[in-house]
């Protein structure tokens, strides 16, 4: 711990309401390493599920949309707490930014408490809707250790939230790395070594986000954080809350509506290839959304800084940021794509390593490479929606989402009776018509803004 000790908090605040290209291009390098090493330990556990055979990747991959309903509530709050925080320091008015951490920690175990039991009861019923039963004992034994200590996978989302929001992305990535260590150390020593199976992976993801949020609270308790958090003179303040709620609810209903549509979407992939289908269109897709990851960390580092420097009163900066990482992103993305056409059979060899998914391969490939194209699509919705919750519009966020899942879904529904590739090139489409309305969308925010700054008023 001694390394972190030399992080100076109030230097990442000023950098971030400093040079705003500069700002960027710092906070961007702990948001990659923490992105890239986020998505490799994702692609580990389907790696090493892949060995015990498809019909465990299957498991785990039908029930992923409701794992990731428990951490889409953690993103929510995070991410509203991350845009206050920023807009109140950015305005100087840390003492309001101090009240938001101990509101959001509140509001995250509260909800993180109720949901757990809801989200385990759910399993059969989701799986059979599907059209899977039979991988409901697997399914459960995977998703029980996650639901059991859901608190930490809610306030790991949470507590990244605040470190970024006060420009301490850093101490954010020291935590979610570390956490990413520990899973891709304990899957195989849980799965293979103590003979846990597929039950090993899912504890390992529970140890992975304990071990991220211990590390993130010791950054609070030692004083080593812009903003402390304390819960001295607690009080439940309505106002605070609704904030925070007004800008996380909306992300959440843009993430449990994509994890609604999920399940969804499975259901046509079973009825158009069985089981399989789940594995064919999940292994190649983890791959797609690990390209989109790079270059969406300039996503992500604008949040704070497009934030603060509009709580500040200069949206001409942050107007700045998000053409700049709208360059980056477009750049990093399309460079990627074109490695991925070229490298598709070498990319998918760690997770056809069993005889099961072998047989797999050739099937793997074209969608890989058919599926890639939603890379770009996606960079662009990811940065057009942080400058949108930037700017405090997340219901232009929501509308943008639900257009590309709801989209995305009835092409699901058209195809299935074609191929598991066919349906992939309509979820493309669907991407390159969602991610142009949410541009223009976004650009006209933007220009409103400083309409608005250009009269003279309070921007």
């Amino acid at each position: 711990m001694s390394v972190f000790a030399k992080s100076d908090p109030e230097r990442d605040t000023a950098v971030m309401l400093g040079d705003p290209r500069k700002a960027v291009l710092v906070t961007v390098v702990p948001f990659l390493i923490s992105t890239l090493v986020g998505q490799v330990n994702m692609l580990a556990d389907v790696a090493w599920c892949s060995v015990l055979g498809s019909e465990i990747v299957s498991a785990v991959q039908s029930v992923t949309p409701l794992y990731w309903v428990v951490f889409d509530v953690g993103l929510g709050i995070g991410l509203g707490c991350n845009v206050i925080i920023a807009h109140r320091i950015g305005f100087g008015d840390r003492e309001g930014a101090k009240r938001i951490i101990s509101q959001g920690v509140v509001l995250s175990v509260l909800i993180a408490f109720a949901i757990a039991p809801m989200l385990y009861f759910l399993i059969a019923p989701m799986l059979s809707f599907m059209g899977a039963p039979g991988l409901i004992a697997l399914s459960t034994s995977y998703l029980t250790p996650v639901l059991m200590f859901n608190v930490f996978q809610v306030l790991s989302p949470t507590l990244s939230g605040f470190l970024r929001g006060e420009g301490a992305s850093n101490k954010s990535n020291y935590a979610l790395v570390t956490g990413t260590l520990v899973n891709i150390v304990l899957d195989p020593i849980l799965m293979f070594g103590l003979g846990m199976g597929v039950a090993g992976a899912g504890l390992a993801t529970a140890a992975s986000s304990i071990v991220s949020v211990l590390v993130m609270l010791s950054f609070y308790l030692s004083g080593r954080t812009t903003i402390p958090l304390s819960f001295k003179g607690y009080r439940f303040d309505r106002k605070d809350a609704a904030e925070i709620l007004y800008l996380g609810i909306p992300k959440m209903a843009e993430m449990f509506l994509m994890d609604t549509l999920d399940a969804f979407n499975r259901v046509f992939l079973i009825a158009c290839g069985g089981v399989d289908a789940v594995t064919l269109f999940s292994v190649p897709f983890r791959l797609v959304v690990l390209i989109a990851m790079v270059p969406n960390a300039f996503a992500m580092a604008m949040t704070p800084v497009a934030s603060a420097n509009l709580g500040a009163g200069k949206p001409e900066n942050a107007s700045y940021v998000f053409r700049l990482c709208l360059k980056y992103a477009l750049a990093i993305s399309g460079t990627l794509v074109v490695v991925c056409l070229l490298f598709a059979p070498v990319m998918l060899m760690p997770f056809t390593t069993s005889e099961s998914m072998e047989a797999l391969k050739p099937e793997l490939v074209t969608i890989l490479r058919i599926s890639v194209f939603m890379a770009p699509m996606i960079c662009i919705s990811m940065v057009c929606n942080s400058m949108l919750q930037s700017m405090k519009k997340p219901m232009v966020s929501l509308a943008t989402t639900t257009l590309r899942t709801g989209l995305t879904t009835a092409l699901f529904a058209v195809l299935c009776g074609t191929s598991v590739a066919a349906m992939c090139g309509g979820m493309v489409l669907a991407g390159a018509v969602a991610s142009i309305i949410g541009l223009y969308l976004t650009r006209k925010h933007i220009r409103k803004l400083l309409s608005v700054k250009s009269k003279g008023a309070p921007s």
